[in-house]
């Protein structure tokens, strides 16, 4: 590594640790703002607290690190641009683009690095901080148990409500099943005490049989079987949790199985999140991309000029990966370009930025 990328390294990593702490700061406030109440009622040791935003700090961390590197990156232009260095790099033959590495390779490197957090430690933290404060609260429960699950096999014609649902140990609670006519009508319905999964299938006991006959209720069936219901426990509780609670092989997954049960009413909603786990790190290089050619301008137009239009481009960004995701997720758009249709832009925007560049 040459002198050059060094000093421009150091010049750019103290603003970006600055701004990245007073995100950070912010969102601490802001969150105890919501809990300091449980924590305070439960006097919770400090430890505890630390624990809890420790483990719910990774979602947080990939959605304010691209704006902690415009910030750090405007504001590590702007003291270069102040001091004349830039300029003094240019007329020792250093072409923009050379200027531009070191920069990107933070860019890149920080897209690795959301990239790995998004998928290593995002999904069930949110379930596991949740854990921790209904421990504080007193409210203990078993780790991992779906409370009031609810799935639907529209392709099998019935849907299937349970109070509590382990997937660990593969049983349910008071399970009911709700069974349809191909248009719609009740079939049948079973009311169970539990339901277990045995040997590749589901089994209820305790069955208490409605099939809307003359003669039901039925009496109550001691065991049976529901083979209409072929969905594995771990892959069974993937349809309570929400995209972004996923892996992107537990995404691949769901997807995969809605596809086979012919269940599309969700679908496009999974497929851009599924997309969305590739296209979204690339943030943290593309707010790189478009904050050089801002930056390098602060000394012709102002600080202030600068980052305003910087902060406008990440607004307009974030409000157009919203609406794409929205149409995405109800089919009016493709999940590939609900996912990467707003990051191409913003590539674009960064290149006529740099075209403009004297």
């Amino acid at each position: 590594m040459r002198i050059l990328d060094k000093y421009l390294l150091r010049e750019f990593a103290w603003p970006l640790l600055y701004c990245f702490d007073a995100f950070a700061l912010l969102w601490i406030v802001g969150d105890l703002f919501n809990h300091l109440d449980d924590f305070i009622e439960a006097r919770a040791p400090l430890s505890t607290v630390g624990r809890y935003y420790l483990t719910v700090f990774p979602e947080a961390f990939v959605q304010f690190l691209p704006m902690a590197l415009l910030l750090g990156l405007l504001f590590c232009l702007a003291n270069l641009a102040r001091h004349n260095e830039l300029t003094a790099m240019r007329a020792g033959g250093l072409s923009r683009a050379r200027l531009m590495v070191p920069f990107l390779a933070i860019g890149l490197a920080a897209t690795a690095v959301v990239g790995l957090v998004n998928e290593l430690f995002v999904p069930g933290s949110q379930a596991r901080g949740k854990e921790l404060l209904a421990g504080l609260r007193g409210a203990h429960r078993a780790t991992g148990v779906i409370q009031n699950f609810f799935y639907a096999d529209p392709a099998a014609n019935f849907y299937l409500y349970a109070r509590a649902f382990h997937p660990d140990t593969g049983q349910m609670t008071n399970p009911e099943i709700h069974e349809q006519h191909p248009d719609g009508t009740p079939r049948r319905d079973l009311y169970a005490e539990r339901a277990v999964w045995r040997n590749g299938a589901w089994w209820l006991f305790t069955v208490r049989v409605d099939d809307r006959g003359p003669s039901s209720p039925a009496p109550a069936v001691a065991e049976l079987s529901f083979p209409a219901l072929r969905e594995p426990p771990a892959r069974l509780a993937l349809a309570a949790r929400e995209p972004r609670e996923m892996t992107t092989t537990e995404l691949q997954r769901f997807i995969r199985a809605k596809r086979r049960s012919h269940d599309v009413a969700k679908l496009p909603a999974y497929a851009v999140a599924f997309h969305e786990r590739f296209a979204f790190p690339w943030t943290c290089f593309l707010v790189v991309w478009v904050g050089i050619p801002l930056g390098m301008q602060i000394g012709r137009g102002g600080a202030l000029r600068s980052v305003g239009v910087a902060l406008g481009l990440v607004v307009a960004f974030y409000f157009l990966t919203i609406i794409a995701r929205g149409l995405g997720s109800n089919g009016w758009l493709s999940p590939v370009w609900a996912a990467w249709g707003t990051p191409a832009l913003l590539f674009g925007a960064g290149a006529i930025l740099l075209r403009r560049l004297p």
